[in-house]
């Protein structure tokens, strides 16, 4: 019994300098934590009037704030509200286009500058989309002729209209297919009735205008 007694003691005395040697460890790691727990209080009290979201200012703090371990240190940027994009330079344009409006006329007297034949249409020429115009076989004196055109011609069907020779066609001239003359869409409509489906029809060509 006494020899228990005495192995206790023994324990105890052990037990009792074990930690009377690790306190002063265990106060010094304590320390740091301790003193760093302080600063972000400190700092989270000194900037807790940046955090307005609606605030320019709080927002420079926050940029600030995120820079401020990067070295060299970066300023936050500001923006300057009166600084406007310069708008680029502008060229006036101005498009002229030379339209002609079909002029229906009397049928001319008969003459030898008067030709009659078929007539099928085309779909255009350059400059002239759109328009009333007629293209004629080279042997009638047809040629392009770019806006505004030099000559021009009277063409009847169900009706006669004044029409501008601005292109040349082939025409099957000179073959049993001979055509005087090939009309924009436009100038099929103005000399005749007849739909485009139709595709051919018949009509005299006033050379002389």
């Amino acid at each position: 019994m006494l020899e228990l007694l005495r192995r206790v003691a023994a324990l105890t005395i052990v037990g009792a300098v074990a930690i009377g040697l690790l306190a002063p460890l265990s106060t010094r790691s304590a320390t740091p934590v301790a003193i760093a727990a302080q600063h972000l209080l400190a700092a989270a009290d000194s900037s807790s009037d940046g955090l307005a979201r609606s605030a320019s200012a709080g927002r420079e703090r926050l940029a600030a704030a995120s820079l401020a371990d990067v070295a060299p240190a970066i300023g936050p940027e500001t923006l300057d509200p009166s600084f406007t994009v310069p708008a680029p330079a502008s060229v006036s344009m101005e498009a002229t286009m030379f339209v002609r409006a079909a002029k229906i006329v009397a049928p001319p007297p008969a003459t030898d500058n008067a030709i009659t034949g078929k007539a099928t249409w085309y779909c255009c020429s350059a400059g002239w989309r759109g328009q009333a115009v007629v293209a004629l076989p080279g042997a009638l004196g047809g040629h392009y002729d770019a806006p505004p055109a030099a000559r021009f011609v009277t063409v009847c069907a169900d009706r006669c209209v004044v029409l501008p020779v601005v292109d040349y066609c082939g025409c099957y001239w000179g073959t049993a297919s001979q055509k005087v003359a090939d009309l924009s869409p436009e100038a099929w409509a103005a000399v005749t009735d007849s739909a485009l489906s139709r595709g051919v029809i018949t009509v005299t060509v006033h050379l002389g205008g």
